[in-house]
């Protein structure tokens, strides 16, 4: 090929990259502007990851600091023995329950003598009476709470299930049954009868305490129990019913600690 011809193409190519070579320059000025726009995002968004984790862990630090009961979501003491109670209903009904009336029945009778030791003189002595506590809580926790379970047991039995009563007459005829038909009177008068062997008495001794007693304790009773009743019966599982009746008997056992103390017992009667 002539040398003039060479030397025109040669012309002719280097045109077009000479005028590309700015553009060439421009992007490379470009491509080295990018990295530090996209360096100081990825700073910004590391900046505000930490900051975000930060106040994530005071915010921890702060709950991991709180009492347990205050902690969201962790039971409270009361709940977590009211559960553990719970369990041991079902596991051990009668066993749990002659506890829990033991105890109760204990509680109401130091009740009692507490407001009796106030209101005495102190020249008739103020002397807290043991045995009379023992009696009491003996026949909340090993006297009373057999029966009292078969009770609430028969009731749900009777009027539930055999009866199939309507839910809204449920409380109403357990009330009734229990008030009127055989508990109210049976209740009353082994109690009085239960305490009155446990201190010595003979039988004849027990029969007059039984007799000169038990209507004044039935009044008492239905002015008493019939409005708690008709609550228990209507709000409270059947489980419960007895425990419910335990608490609602601080007052009544206090009331019988009060109205009806331990008469004193002649042997030669």
């Amino acid at each position: 090929m002539p040398s003039s011809a060479v030397s025109r193409l040669a012309t002719h190519l280097s045109g077009p990259l000479k005028g590309s070579l700015p553009r060439l320059g421009q992007l490379h000025h470009v491509q080295l502007a990018v990295p530090p726009l996209r360096l100081h995002s990825s700073l910004a968004r590391v900046r505000g990851a930490v900051n975000l984790s930060l106040r994530h862990s005071v915010k921890n630090s702060r709950f991991l600091s709180q009492p347990a009961s205050q902690i969201p979501g962790q039971p409270s003491l009361f709940s977590s023995i009211f559960a553990r109670y719970e369990l041991m209903l079902m596991q051990r009904p009668l066993l749990t329950k002659s506890v829990t009336s033991g105890v109760l029945y204990g509680i109401g009778d130091c009740i009692g003598q507490a407001i009796e030791r106030r209101n005495k003189p102190p020249s008739e002595g103020r002397a807290f009476d043991w045995g009379r506590l023992s009696r009491s809580m003996a026949f909340g926790g090993i006297f009373y709470p057999g029966i009292a379970h078969l009770h609430y047991n028969f009731l749900e039995w009777l009027v539930v299930v055999k009866w199939a009563t309507p839910i809204s007459r449920i409380p109403f005829i357990k009330m009734f049954i229990e008030q009127f038909v055989y508990w109210s009177y049976f209740s009353n008068a082994y109690y009085h009868a239960v305490l009155g062997m446990l201190q010595g008495m003979t039988f004849a001794q027990v029969q007059d305490r039984v007799t000169s007693t038990l209507w004044d304790t039935l009044k008492a009773q239905w002015a008493f129990w019939i409005p708690a009743q008709l609550i228990n019966f209507r709000y409270v599982p059947v489980r419960h019913q007895l425990n419910f009746v335990l608490v609602v008997s601080l007052a009544w056992t206090t009331f019988l600690s009060l109205a009806f103390p331990p008469a004193k017992v002649h042997k030669d009667e």
